[in-house]
């Protein structure tokens, strides 16, 4: 009883950060495809589509998931499990405001 509830706080935790980090990430990106979309006359190549903050952010988001798991005693099935749900969780959120933005 008490492991579902500790995978669900953990899951839900996870949902939560995961639409913050998706919209960050989606800005980011496009700023990165304008700096590429600049350079291409004069630097090919120079510029990478994704930028390293991006990815940091993604793996700092699923270290803070284990670190979290760990922190509510959930062994490393039910902590991936729990990401798994979370990120389900903070897609579908994201998704959702994003077809509630489009005109």
């Amino acid at each position: 009883m008490w492991a579902l509830f500790r995978i669900m706080v953990s899951a839900t935790l996870t949902g939560v950060a995961t639409p913050f980090y998706l919209h960050w990430a989606d800005q980011q990106s496009e700023i990165q495809l304008d700096k590429m979309q600049k350079a291409v006359h004069f630097t090919p190549g120079a510029e990478p589509p994704l930028p390293n903050e991006v990815l940091a952010g993604a793996v700092g988001l699923g270290v803070s998931h284990f670190a979290v798991g760990r922190a509510l005693r959930l062994g490393w099935l039910e902590a991936f499990l729990s990401l798994i749900i979370g990120i389900m969780l903070g897609v579908g959120v994201f998704l959702y405001r994003m077809a509630g933005e489009e005109p």
